[in-house]
């Protein structure tokens, strides 16, 4: 049986992490911060020989793969697959600007149901069915091989629900920071 061997990595800080601001689709730097992080990431996976590497289009992973891929000597591709999650009205802002300037969606926690999000916004389960089928290409695309994914925090919480068969709720409880790694076979 074929299997893909999957590292997924969250992309480095940006200002936004800093601030306790929804990103989402708005496209951030790395912060200062984000850039060391990313060199740091390079130096843990130097051991790991990839066969391919692939990023979200969102500026702060192509800014961290540009980084580590650079250091690890392979090239990556993008896949807008594994873009970050659209947050409609909430991006650029706090919890406490979004509860204050839209306390109707607060109220509904629009962010956290399956079918519900901020207007203009994807809601969880579209997410998660743009990153399951970026899930399908990758195992298609690269069977046997060891692949590398940069994404975001949403995006590494869609691929650990698919790759563990979790529910929507079951998936609110894992957490992948700043240059962190989860490993899973496809």
């Amino acid at each position: 049986m074929a299997q893909t061997l999957l590292y997924v990595t969250r992309h480095g800080e940006t200002d936004f992490n800093l601030a306790g601001r929804y990103c989402g689709s708005t496209d951030a730097p790395l912060a200062q911060t984000g850039v060391l992080q990313a060199h740091a990431l390079a130096g843990r996976l130097r051991g790991v020989a990839f066969d391919a590497a692939v990023s979200s289009p969102m500026l702060r992973s192509r800014q961290t793969a540009d980084i580590v891929c650079g250091a690890l000597g392979i090239q990556y591709s993008v896949c807008a697959r594994f873009a970050e999650r659209n947050l409609g009205v909430y991006e650029g802002l706090t919890r406490d600007e979004a509860r204050e300037r839209y306390p109707d969606l607060w109220k509904r926690q629009c962010t956290g149901k399956p079918d519900d999000a901020p207007d203009n916004g994807e809601t969880i389960r579209q997410a998660c069915a743009r990153i399951d089928e970026g899930l399908h290409w990758l195992r298609g695309a690269y069977q046997n091989k060891r692949v590398l994914l940069i994404c975001h925090g949403f995006a590494a919480r869609a691929v650990n629900r698919c790759c563990k068969n979790l529910s929507f709720d079951e998936m609110a409880g894992f957490s992948l920071g700043n240059c962190e790694v989860a490993e899973y076979t496809l």
